[in-house]
């Protein structure tokens, strides 16, 4: 297997708005309206995250009238990313500091 798909994914995944997105999306399949009210941010700066997660992968969407739902593609998303947050917990706890 190659990395370079890997390393588009986690990339992705690595970006503190993106992450959030994700994590959001994990309730529920969203339109972009709903992601931009949630974060505050302009429709452009959400659409363009939204579309690093597409292009990597991680999410799909579908239109609905005139929405564009967005949806994680693979549950095994949500198990990187806790256990990406399992690993900072130990790490945490490692080094002696309280969680957070």
């Amino acid at each position: 297997m190659k990395t370079d798909g890997l390393a588009k994914v986690l990339k992705a995944l690595a970006h503190p708005l993106r992450l959030e997105i994700v994590k959001m999306l994990e309730k529920e399949p969203l339109c972009v309206c709903v992601i931009n009210e949630k974060f505050g941010s302009t429709q452009p700066n959400i659409s363009q995250h939204l579309k690093i997660l597409k292009d990597a992968g991680i999410l799909t969407s579908k239109k609905e009238g005139t929405l564009v739902i967005y949806s994680v593609k693979y549950e095994e998303v949500f198990e990187i990313i806790q256990k990406a947050e399992k690993i900072i917990k130990n790490e945490i706890n490692n080094l002696g500091y309280k969680e957070v």
